[in-house]
């Protein structure tokens, strides 16, 4: 019984960006958007940069091929530039079907497509610990976009504090955002909120102008 009421709540985050090796510019579009997809609130696609963020028991490893296919055929794109999966250690492990039965398991299954790549753990193998693998590229090599990522974790939070985030009659997304304060930390209007019996909300903010 009490494996029916659980559900896991750390996401699996997938992080590819992809390049073209060949000199023939004009085969493909050479834009991931122009890839034809339904909406997903956990995917974020820019011209060369591909997100996947998913939770509970799903197989994201298992969109990896398909994936790399359909930016070859649209897009043109027949190099990675950079990769990066990674996750939070699971609650119940035993619960996640293949790929994901353990963090060997998905090295494993990803050393089969990337002959390059590098698997970390940070932090304490029998505790709370960070799962990443990369690839390993020459020290040589030079980034030309520097990019950070923020990731909050959030586990045993207050009951009170998360009752706020269920559905109620009566009581808007918009309502959530401005009680919870979330919406002073994204002051900027192009913020998204979506309410289930969970809570999404997407912000997005203006790049400052350069003085």
């Amino acid at each position: 019984m009490e494996a029916a009421h659980f559900f896991e709540g750390t996401e699996k985050l997938l992080e590819v960006w992809f390049s073209k090796q060949q000199a023939d510019a004009s085969q493909g579009s050479g834009d991931l958007r122009t890839i034809p997809r339904s909406d997903e609130s956990s995917m974020f696609v820019s011209k060369r940069r591909f997100i996947l963020k998913t939770c509970g028991t799903t197989l994201l490893l298992k969109a990896l091929v398909p994936l790399l296919k359909l930016a070859r055929d649209y897009s043109g794109f027949d190099s990675i530039q950079s990769f990066f999966y990674s996750h939070k250690n699971f609650m119940k492990p035993s619960h996640q079907g293949y790929p994901h039965r353990n963090f060997q398991e998905e090295i494993e299954f990803l050393n089969a497509i990337f002959p390059n790549g590098a698997a970390y753990c940070m932090g304490r193998m029998n505790s709370d610990c960070w799962y990443l693998y990369t690839l390993d590229f020459p020290e040589s090599r030079v980034i030309s976009q520097p990019d950070q990522t923020l990731e909050i974790l959030m586990s045993e939070l207050d009951p009170a504090v998360m009752d706020q985030f269920y559905m109620k009659d009566g009581v808007t997304a918009k309502d959530v955002t401005r009680e919870s304060g979330i919406r002073d930390l994204i002051p900027d209007p192009l913020a998204t909120v979506w309410r289930m019996n969970c809570r999404v909300a997407e912000g997005l903010q203006k790049k400052p102008k350069q003085q």
